[in-house]
């Protein structure tokens, strides 16, 4: 069953149901589990912020995102950045999720939308 480590954390801990091995090559891993993400919010799958930065584990697809109205097993896609093999044991808490709420918005086609102060400005028009 995932678990929060603290009262105050964000995102829940997922324990992988058996050991594993993953490299750079992207490897679907099942989580062991199927869950109902409550209406009105998605399941955010991301690594452990210790696997990550300690081990270069990633998801292949940056994050997964698990639907409302998903039934399934849950997966992940998963590699590491360096391609050196990572392994894990049964029990161990290599990735997280959180929820998150979603609106759920009807699209307009417009001619134009409408002016900001920052405008068109992209990647690094505030600042580094």
């Amino acid at each position: 069953m995932p678990t929060k480590g603290t009262s105050l954390a964000g995102a829940f801990d997922i324990y992988m149901p058996e050991p594993g091995i993953i490299s750079g090559d992207s490897q679907i891993i099942g989580l062991g589990f199927a869950a109902e993400v409550p209406t009105g919010t998605i399941a955010m799958l991301v690594p452990r912020s210790g696997a990550g930065a300690k081990h270069g584990v990633e998801l292949n697809n940056t994050c997964g995102v698990i639907d409302a109205d998903y039934r399934g097993e849950w997966k992940a896609a998963l590699r590491t950045k360096s391609g050196e093999p990572f392994s894990w044991s049964a029990g161990e808490r290599l990735l997280q999720f959180l929820l998150i709420p979603v609106l759920n918005v009807e699209f307009e086609l417009v001619d134009s939308v409408s002016k900001t102060e920052r405008g068109s400005g992209y990647f690094g028009s505030t600042g580094m």
